[in-house]
């Protein structure tokens, strides 16, 4: 895609609205009074340089755009005041083109509609000056393209900034989600070595013995099988003093079961260890049934611990930490 700077733009466009200024200047003379197109030459100016001149954004201010359009229907009304008619096919009509200059920069930068409505104030105001035949020789058909030209500026630049920014946010998304995909890829490389680490040494001995393990090392055996399914399910809910309390539990005879469900994200080290080793406390008074250690997402405390017993109505130990 070609792009041109907005500076260049503004230059070119600069430059065709002074070239106006400077026929006003060049047939100031037809008119029966120069102070008059003097005073409008200025105004022209003092709002040309504003409207074409593009500085952190394309859009015009809409306390702009009204100043643009009273000072664009009051040029022609101070001209046209004293001013033949018969200069209609002459220079002397350099406004006509000046104000359609400022309408069309008027449509690019978003001022559609008012641009549009001091076209209209200017049509009407060439025809009471110089009727309604006058309005094919001042140059009213060039300011129309102009208009309409500006019109169609804005909208394809308003569709392109809107597509682009459908563009930069489906990208980043896309950066997201690849970020989100490669994390996950690497927590699961992570896991898996930790647990092959872990593991190793008893599935080494598993193999040596030909699985004829002694009871105790049976226990062991379930204890690590236990323990790996902990580091899969619930990885933050684990610390070194988590891991001791579980195994302590389920040497005793406790089922326990650990579901990490997201409710330890964001949360600071320090306050994370902190709870796990308030958490790690609490389990050590359960010596039977069934121990459920949950992170919830979405509540208002971080960690749940419950203890139950087959045919007891109330648990052992519940605990809401947060």
């Amino acid at each position: 895609m070609l792009r041109v700077p907005t500076w260049i733009l503004s230059f070119f466009g600069l430059l065709f609205g002074l070239y106006h200024a400077l026929l006003g200047v060049l047939w100031i003379s037809k008119n029966d009074r120069p102070d008059v197109v003097i005073i409008a030459l200025i105004g022209y100016l003092a709002i040309l340089v504003p409207t074409i001149t593009v500085q952190k954004t394309r859009s015009m201010s809409l306390p702009l755009a009204w100043v643009d359009l009273i000072v664009c229907a009051l040029i022609p009304l101070a001209i046209n005041s004293q001013l033949d008619p018969s200069h209609l096919g002459d220079y002397s009509t350099w406004y006509v083109l000046g104000v359609g200059t400022i309408l069309g920069a008027m449509a690019v930068r978003g001022q559609r509609a008012l641009a549009w409505f001091g076209l209209g104030v200017l049509i009407v105001e060439i025809a009471l000056w110089g009727g309604v035949a006058s309005l094919a020789s001042t140059g009213l058909p060039g300011v129309l393209s102009l208009v309409v030209t500006g019109h169609a500026v804005s909208l394809g630049v308003g569709r392109a900034v809107k597509s682009a920014e459908e563009l930069n946010r489906n990208a980043a998304i896309t950066a997201i989600e690849t970020a989100a995909i490669e994390a996950a890829s690497l927590v699961r490389s992570n896991l898996l070595e930790k647990t092959l680490r872990t593991a190793l040494p008893a599935l080494n001995l598993i193999a040596a013995l030909g699985g004829n393990l002694s009871e105790g090392q049976k226990i062991e055996a379930m204890l690590l099988e236990a323990g790996l399914r902990d580091e899969i399910r619930g990885e933050a809910l684990l610390n070194d003093l988590m891991r001791a309390a579980i195994k302590a539990a389920r040497s005793r005879g406790v089922e326990v079961l650990v579901l990490d469900e997201g409710g330890l994200d964001g949360l600071e080290p320090g306050a994370r260890e902190s709870l796990l080793n308030r958490s790690a406390a609490s389990i050590a008074t359960v010596n039977e049934g069934r121990l459920t250690i949950r992170a919830p997402k979405g509540e208002s405390w971080r960690i749940t611990i419950a203890a139950v017993r087959p045919g007891t109505a109330a648990p052992d130990l519940w605990l809401k930490l947060s």
